[in-house]
């Protein structure tokens, strides 16, 4: 077993030999094993040197690229990643599921990014004038639900159902006002000991869209509407339980149809400047709601579409999403 581990590391000694050792800027990170102020292919084979001497478990942390503790093989892939690509792989952000009672939700990792928010060209004649003018805009990496909130996480967190439609606890949660949210959302931070809170408008839609991975779809995971949506045209005027149609590019179900789904922001106009990170007014009348809904027309469901409802109020279509 070792003389094969030995082989494999000897192998891709062999290869790197072959590639130009072009230097990355000077770091004091992990992954400059050899300690000369830069990451580079020298580096590689050093580790490589390190691992055929017998290293043991405790060796510098230069050494131990992924940083999970240990240098082994894996250390080694990670670093001719970085080579690569210029990405360290232990900075990306994961996937994380949480448990609360006995109910699990996955938060879904989204690499931060530039995009065009409003009335783009794929929305052709059906975009609204609240949803112009298009304007760039920039985000920092986010987590966003998997689905929207179910039930069975509503009822774990706050011990009782407001929702209209019941019969599976796998239902989006529904007859929740702004101010209920908030309410659920204190209550699930103080249970996890994480900040999840209301997602922005503009984290929604750039989510939605599908993040750095958007095909540029009409509604969110596609362009035909009743492979993605559960809206008035395919829902026989019902909810339906969340995951049941075609997630969008970045694993999302749901984000178009479904229900309503509550954000953080109040109502406004769009500016036409570029932005970073909006959050929205600082106050408003009424609220933004983003996805469209089982009960809605098809055109509510466009990942542009702007809705609006006051804080207050409730409807059996009208749910969330988390954001972390």
């Amino acid at each position: 077993m070792k003389k094969s581990f030995q082989t494999v590391l000897l192998s891709l000694a062999a290869l790197l030999a072959m590639m130009p050792c072009t230097a990355a800027p000077a770091t004091n990170q992990a992954g400059d094993v050899n300690g000369d102020g830069n990451v580079n292919i020298a580096d590689v084979t050093s580790l490589i040197d390190v691992l055929l001497g017998g290293a043991s478990q405790t060796t510098s942390s230069c050494a131990d690229v992924n940083l999970d503790g240990s240098v082994n093989i894996a250390d080694v892939t990670d670093l001719i990643d970085y080579l690569l690509t210029g990405i360290w792989q232990h900075d990306v952000q994961q996937n994380q599921t949480f448990v609360v009672g006995d109910v699990s939700f996955t938060m879904v990792a989204v690499e931060g990014g530039t995009f065009t928010m409003g009335a783009t060209p794929e929305q052709g004649t059906d975009a609204y004038d609240r949803e112009k003018p298009a304007h760039e805009v920039t985000l920092s990496d986010f987590s966003i639900g998997e689905t929207e909130v179910t039930q069975a996480l509503w009822v774990a967190v706050m011990g009782d159902n407001p929702s209209y439609s019941t019969g599976d606890l796998n239902l989006p949660v529904e007859r929740v006002t702004w101010y209920d949210c908030q309410d659920f959302i204190a209550k699930l931070n103080e249970m996890t000991g994480q900040t999840f809170r209301l997602p922005t408008e503009a984290e929604w839609e750039y989510a939605a869209r599908g993040g750095n991975k958007s095909r540029g779809y009409k509604y969110a995971g596609g362009d035909d509407i009743d492979e993605v949506a559960w809206y008035s045209g395919n829902s026989g005027e019902q909810s339906h339980l969340v995951a049941t149609k075609v997630p969008n590019e970045l694993g999302l179900y749901d984000m178009s149809g479904s229900v309503w789904e509550w954000c953080f922001d109040w109502c406004d106009t769009y500016p036409a400047e570029p932005q970073t990170n909006p959050t929205g007014p600082e106050t408003g009348t009424f609220t933004v709601l983003r996805g469209g809904s089982w009960y809605g027309p098809v055109g509510y469901c466009r990942v542009s579409y702007r809705g609006y409802y006051m804080p207050a109020g409730i409807s059996g279509d009208l749910g969330l999403r988390l954001v972390l």
